[in-house]
């Protein structure tokens, strides 16, 4: 058999859940954030810690 003849096989994937965090803790990081904008901050560097403190993220494998 040639390599490219080989059958497919299902391989294992992620699975990725984002879920809203409270209310409190999700205000506070993107007042968090908004603030750091308005001050001046790099959007870069503000955006994905207030993302990531406001939303819980379970990555699992399938």
């Amino acid at each position: 058999m040639k390599p490219t003849e080989n059958a497919m096989v299902p391989r294992p994937g992620l699975r990725i859940d984002l879920m809203p965090r409270e209310a409190h803790l999700g205000i506070i990081s993107l007042a968090g954030a908004a603030l750091a904008l308005w001050v001046g901050a790099e959007p870069l560097a503000v955006i994905p810690p207030a993302f990531l403190a406001s939303v819980h993220v379970r990555i699992r494998r399938i």
